[in-house]
């Protein structure tokens, strides 16, 4: 399930949702970091692609950086958590889809136990957007002929005048 996407010029990557959640279980944590820096890049991409500062200019290694060693003094995580939230629901404004609950994501990481389902979560809203999207070309022409040139109008001129076809009656 997982492809690329376009969306006028910024690519992201529709992922299985539940996929996100077990690699970050099986991985104890290290892919959610990966998928969270990831899902920031996009975002960051999608606001140059729309021309949204507020989006264009947000850091991914920023926010990785407030979530992992952040850990520690507890409070640049949730922030980076909350400017993080914000960021996909602007994005998702964009692409008039339907909004991912901050609540749901608070909710999530104050319980602790459910911080690994915050990637399948916010994935699922994220594909929500992204299949509005064309699927992404790698910006090689389809293989077929090549089209004929455009006849010149000294050519239109010169050329003899269609046969029509009697009809019978």
């Amino acid at each position: 399930m997982a492809g690329e996407i376009d969306a006028y010029g910024a690519r992201a990557r529709v992922r299985h949702p539940l996929a996100a959640v077990g690699l970050t279980l099986v991985t104890l944590g290290v892919y959610g970091v990966v998928w969270y820096h990831r899902v920031n890049s996009e975002l960051r991409d999608y606001g140059r692609a729309y021309r949204d500062d507020r989006l264009a200019a947000s850091n991914p290694a920023h926010s990785v950086l407030a979530l992992v060693p952040g850990l520690l003094l507890v409070v640049p995580p949730i922030v980076s958590l909350i400017g993080f939230v914000g960021r996909v629901r602007r994005a998702e404004r964009y692409g008039q889809s339907e909004l991912a609950s901050g609540w749901l994501v608070g909710v999530f990481t104050v319980s602790i136990v459910f911080i690994p389902a915050i990637p399948g979560y916010v994935q699922a809203t994220m594909n929500e957007l992204w299949r509005r999207y064309p699927a992404a070309s790698d910006g090689a022409a389809p293989p077929g002929p090549e089209p004929e040139p455009e006849p010149t109008d000294e050519e239109l001129a010169s050329a003899p005048p269609p046969r029509v076809a009697a009809t019978a009656v």
